[in-house]
């Protein structure tokens, strides 16, 4: 298929998101195009074209139609608020369909879904707070399963805060980071969270070098699905607490994302640390164990991407059912 990709440029899970389907959907054998606005990163501009995902960075319907009008793609697929009002009407101009999939439940563009050929939920709890007069599908961000290889060594307090962290979420950051200093662990932080006694690296496109030597991560959604896919630990910290990954809680996390939503409490040291105060290692790492099979089962990027798939060639058939003219009767002209 020929697959038009868009969102809106951010250093988050979301654009993450968008370029690892964009890269599994080539290595399936499908033709990609991103649409990606507010690209003004150098670094991450690089990262794309070495991931060879061709890519534009204009959502002005008019411009689009003349740069894709001879590829002509099949389905637009767009992941942003920011981006769905230029899509819809590209989607409009080429007379292919257009579906969105919402990461957020504050959706800014609420009205425009209703435009939609269908909209993709990624996760039941989002599902249930949206009624659409339109198809609409649950299926949860997937990630890749990388091979495990992790360094023969004794295990270690080392954990990762991998996030990127608002005004609403810096109170628990706070508190777990200190935490862990004082409890003993050596603390990093891949995004933009930044505190005394943490080792900041900054944004990293690629994740997992840092997980296969990391464990315990610390954040939301699919920083969690990561965690969990490189067998590593993973405790859920964003606006709210949700504590550590476990077979008991999983199904349970998952229909909000892992976002924190399930107990919406705050970070309570004296319940990290009854986990993270004193470790131990074997049963950390059957957590991790236990992560890294969950994932492979559900979250795996290859079973996503061949869902949407199946989802893709339902819209484009519906489309082409709804606009094709039907053959007129010739006994009507007698």
């Amino acid at each position: 298929m020929r697959i038009l990709l868009s969102t809106r440029f951010y250093k988050n899970g979301q654009t993450t998101h968008v370029t690892s389907l964009g890269v599994e959907l080539l290595r399936q054998g499908h033709d990609v195009l991103l649409v990606i606005s507010h690209l003004h990163d150098p670094a991450f501009s690089r990262w794309l074209r070495r991931k060879r995902i061709p890519y534009v960075t204009t959502i002005d319907p008019r411009r689009l139609l003349r740069l894709v009008s001879k590829w002509q793609p099949q389905i637009i697929h767009n992941h942003s608020a920011h981006t769905i009002a230029a899509m819809t009407a590209l989607g409009e101009l080429l007379q292919v369909p257009i579906i969105t999939t919402l990461h957020y439940l504050e959706f800014e563009a609420h009205a425009l879904l209703a435009k939609q050929d269908a909209v993709i939920f990624i996760s039941l709890e989002m599902k249930q707070r949206f009624s659409l007069p339109i198809p609409t599908f649950v299926v949860e961000n997937g990630v890749q399963i990388p091979r495990i290889d992790r360094q023969k060594q004794a295990w270690r307090k080392d954990a990762l805060f991998l996030a990127q962290v608002t005004p609403e979420k810096q109170k628990n950051f706070q508190k777990m980071s200190e935490s862990l200093l004082k409890w003993g662990w050596n603390v990093s932080s891949a995004g933009n969270w930044q505190i005394k006694g943490v080792n900041h690296l900054g944004w990293v496109n690629e994740v997992w070098p840092l997980l296969r030597t990391t464990n315990l991560v610390i954040g939301t959604g699919r920083a969690v699905r990561e965690a969990m896919a490189s067998g590593t630990p993973a405790w859920v910290l964003g606006v709210y607490s949700d504590g550590l990954v476990t077979p008991k809680n999983v199904n349970w996390l998952e229909e909000t994302n892992f976002s924190g939503r399930c107990s919406r409490g705050a970070f309570r040291e004296d319940e990290a640390a009854k986990y993270l105060e004193k470790p131990v290692p074997q049963k950390m790492q059957a957590l991790g164990t236990f992560g890294r099979e969950h994932a492979s089962k559900h979250y795996s990027i290859e079973n996503m991407a061949e869902t949407l798939c199946v989802i893709y060639e339902k819209c484009i058939a519906e489309k082409c059912r709804r606009t094709s003219k039907p053959e007129r009767n010739p006994k009507e002209n007698v």
